[in-house]
């Protein structure tokens, strides 16, 4: 299963919860990737050096010819593999502007690899441009996490639009898996009130696990290690845990 993590807006935790939705499945024992299609690269920096990175995603959409498996690395985690990304991905609309299948290059690159794999994670950019779409073309499910603010929901219908538009125009398999509520602080009445908002427009598609604040996930990165790794005791580590769960439910795994 093919799953991005999308919401053009920046600091909803997209990153974070790639990483860690990933590793969770790694520990569970299915076979997943990791694809780092943000310019930002940071989901690469969690697991690789820039001295490490020989080739990138940015590769594959330069070169049609360039087999995605070739740039295909195994992370310390057992289990999980990463694309990675490159700072020239931000080049990728400019370049490959006017070309007709400019759209279809993740798909058409993943189908080579989709056999390898139990999930396929998309970390995405925080942008509606041709890497998002790229990605939400390439999968089966979106995931998309939203923080508990008065403009959470503004931002989100942006999305939503380019959601239906792909979904129309080049996936029409293409469905939401879930709704997170990532950076919860229960001690706001603001963002106790945005919560309810959100659950009242997308009901049951809005996770039940919530991730709250936790200084445990904003220091793991510093670290390079996952956050069941770096603090698996915390409650950062217990709310992958059961978003994990909650996934694999979901994708009837």
């Amino acid at each position: 299963m093919i799953i991005t993590i999308a919401n053009q807006k920046g600091g909803v935790g997209k990153t974070t919860t790639a990483i860690n939705l990933s590793a969770g499945l790694a520990h569970n024992g299915f076979r997943t990737l990791l694809v780092d299609s943000d310019p930002q690269c940071n989901s690469t920096s969690m697991f690789f050096t820039p001295q490490e990175i020989k080739a990138s995603l940015f590769d594959v959409f330069l070169d049609s010819g360039v087999d995605i498996a070739t740039i295909v690395r195994e992370t310390e985690i057992s289990g999980l593999s990463s694309v990675p990304s490159s700072i020239h991905l931000a080049k990728v609309e400019r370049i490959l502007a006017g070309e007709i299948d400019a759209p279809l290059k993740l798909k058409k690159a993943l189908s080579n690899i989709t056999s390898t794999f139990d999930f396929i994670i998309i970390d995405s950019p925080p942008s509606l441009g041709l890497l998002t779409v790229n990605a939400l073309i390439a999968s089966q499910a979106t995931l998309i996490p939203i923080t508990p603010s008065p403009w959470s929901l503004e931002g989100v219908q942006d999305f939503l639009d380019t959601f239906k538009s792909v979904k129309e125009t080049f996936n029409e398999n293409l469905q939401i898996l879930g709704v997170l509520i990532t950076m919860f602080d229960s001690r706001t009445l603001l963002a106790r009130e945005a919560t309810e908002k959100i659950k009242d427009v997308f009901g049951d598609l809005v996770f039940n696990e919530v991730i709250h604040r936790n200084v445990r996930l904003e220091e793991s990165p510093a670290y390079r290690e996952d956050i069941f790794a770096f603090a698996p005791g915390s409650r950062g580590a217990r709310a992958y845990e059961n978003l994990v769960k909650e996934v694999l439910e979901r994708a009837g795994k």
